[in-house]
């Protein structure tokens, strides 16, 4: 898949050099949206995160767009994480916005779309710390780590129903 997309961008880029007004719009909106993939795939098969020199094809502003989608769908995969109660998983994942968000604040973003990607990071480091500050009351209470299973559904050990009833 990756590859296929990348040959069509490619495939354009004799064009965009010809006429660079046609680079924004769908097209940058597409590269935005193939960083976001490759930032997902390096992170969840490496544990870290893409840099620009690896998408030759982004430029600055379509790059910093996509891993500012990116983190959203860390936050999304954190939560995966934390209902199967992998804590250092989530830690990571928020720990890497963290780092993300510390990069951002050196670059002045206005008003524009990059702004409100930005804006979401903050959202979605809040959700994580949230995540974590509710798995630490969780295990506070006595709550065990391991997970059962009940039909096709993961839950904790202590709500799997017992067989003599409440």
């Amino acid at each position: 898949m990756f590859c296929f997309s990348e040959d069509i961008a490619t495939s354009l880029s004799s064009m965009l050099e010809q006429y660079p007004s046609l680079r924004s719009g769908s097209y940058a909106n597409a590269i935005e949206e193939y960083c976001e993939a490759v930032a997902l795939r390096v992170y969840l098969e490496e544990g870290r995160l893409v840099t620009c020199s690896e998408i030759p094809l982004a430029e600055v502003e379509e790059f910093i767009g996509g891993v500012l989608d990116f983190s959203g769908e860390l936050g999304r995969h954190a939560v995966i994480l934390a209902t199967h109660r992998d804590e250092k998983g989530v830690r990571r994942c928020r720990d890497l916005c963290d780092a993300l968000l510390g990069k951002c604040l050196l670059v002045n973003f206005r008003n524009g779309a990059l702004r409100k990607k930005y804006d979401a990071l903050k959202y979605t480091i809040r959700k994580m710390e949230n995540l974590l500050y509710e798995y630490s009351l969780a295990e506070a209470m006595g709550f065990k780590k391991e997970l059962a299973t009940s039909g096709d559904v993961d839950m904790p050990v202590e709500d799997v129903p017992s067989a003599g009833g409440p």
